[in-house]
């Protein structure tokens, strides 16, 4: 790599663009977190079988980087954003004029595919946001990219659960494909530079076990895949809060109110604090931080009463803590990949699906423990997943001496 390319980019975005471009990504994770969730428990299914619908839906963010390289071919990865926003959209507007419980099958394979398109948002964003900024603003860029996640993800399903009473559901799909379209179109603003030659779609798969290979053999690769595997800062009972609301006697009202404004309210200003403070210190620490705050969340909940001002102050706690912890994910990820260039999508993507695979599994174990002890039972593995995954990478990453950084700039000189 040139020191050209090394050096801060002139023209780089400001951080904050990408917490509108990650708008669309986070209303279609909405969509699996709140507004399925919601709509399915009102339908009379249960915790368990819905616990089985998320960890369904959670597949193809798992298996993205496996597709990912084609937002890599033909248009530049900001023109690619505004495609797969539009039809991600078009597919979950589809899924909710299933009616539930008669048409769960169909809700859940519009459902699927929306997830499916809609998942290359974030590796568009990923692959933009390494490649146009300096290091110096990555831990700033990703709260702003989590902030826009989260609060798109809030912003979505509090309007499908506050208007679903009263709009037919036509209209509540395209409210949902507005709030996705809309703010897509602010990636234009990037000054992307245009593709260098013509990638044939053979060799830019080629390309992407080339890389995916490299990444897994480099200490910092490796353990950057195992430490987004882990249940550590997964804040995977985000994906179900509108589930157990019942254990605690919530209203409807107050469900929606919570995982709607509160919602994005406090993920943001937890999306923010995170990334603004992963720049300043170690981010695989603030990570692991994030995960103790996580475990010391839901060690509380067990010990406070089940009443619905309990579900309103621990849930909403949470979910400030969950923005903490995806806004540090994003930074370790960052971080391990560097300016990876043309390589940039796909490497994100890779570290994406490993964290995505993490939710799933954290999500399904939790739901288990849901049907035997209730909600008791869901924040008490939860915590106690938190607390094993960090003692585990703790061990790790003092053996094999991975908790040192190392900036991208001497990985791009080495």
């Amino acid at each position: 790599m040139t020191p050209a390319m090394r050096a801060d980019n002139p023209k780089h975005p400001p951080p904050w663009l990408f917490g509108l471009t990650a708008v669309p990504y986070g209303v279609s994770g909405g969509f699996v977190a709140g507004t399925m969730p919601f709509l399915a428990r009102k339908a009379g299914i249960s915790v368990g079988d819905i616990g089985w619908y998320g960890a369904a839906l959670l597949v193809p963010p798992i298996v993205q980087f496996l597709y990912a390289p084609v937002v890599d071919i033909g248009p530049k990865r900001k023109h690619w954003l505004i495609i797969v926003a539009a039809l991600g959209a078009l597919c979950l507007a589809i899924a909710l004029t299933m009616p539930l419980p008669s048409k769960i099958g169909p809700f859940l394979g519009f459902a699927f595919a929306g997830q499916l398109i809609s998942g290359l948002v974030g590796t568009c964003n990923g692959g933009l946001l390494a490649s146009t900024l300096p290091d110096r603003l990555r831990g700033a860029a990703a709260g702003w990219l989590n902030l826009g996640n989260l609060v798109g993800a809030a912003l979505g399903a509090w309007l499908t659960m506050a208007t679903s009473a009263w709009l037919p559901p036509w209209a509540v799909g395209i409210e949902v494909a507005i709030l996705m379209i809309a703010p897509s179109f602010a990636v234009l603003i990037v000054d992307e530079p245009d593709r260098v030659g013509r990638r044939r779609a053979k060799d830019v798969f080629v390309t992407l076990w080339r890389d995916v290979a490299r990444v897994a053999r480099s200490r910092q690769g490796w353990t950057g895949i195992l430490f987004c595997m882990s249940p550590v800062g997964t804040a995977a009972l985000l994906n179900y809060a509108t589930a157990f609301a019942g254990d605690y006697h919530a209203s409807v009202g107050m469900v929606a109110f919570v995982n709607g404004p509160v919602n994005g309210l406090v993920t943001a200003a937890g999306a923010l604090v995170g990334g603004y403070v992963c720049d300043r210190t170690n981010r695989r620490a603030m990570y692991l931080l994030s995960g103790a705050l996580t475990a010391l969340v839901g060690l509380t909940m067990l010990a406070l009463p089940m009443t619905p001002t309990t579900y309103a102050i621990g849930v909403s706690v949470y979910l400030l803590v969950a923005g903490f912890c995806y806004a540090s994910f994003s930074a370790v990820v960052l971080e391990t990949i560097g300016r990876a260039g043309a390589a940039a999508g796909t490497q994100y993507a890779l570290f994406v699906s490993a964290g995505n695979a993490a939710i799933m599994y954290v999500g399904w174990i939790d739901t288990r423990f849901h049907e035997h002890h209730g909600a008791r039972g869901l924040f008490g593995v939860d915590a106690g997943l938190n607390v094993l995954g960090i003692v585990a990478l703790s061990v790790l990453f003092t053996v094999f001496g991975a908790w040192k950084q190392q900036r991208s700039e001497e990985r791009e000189a080495a």
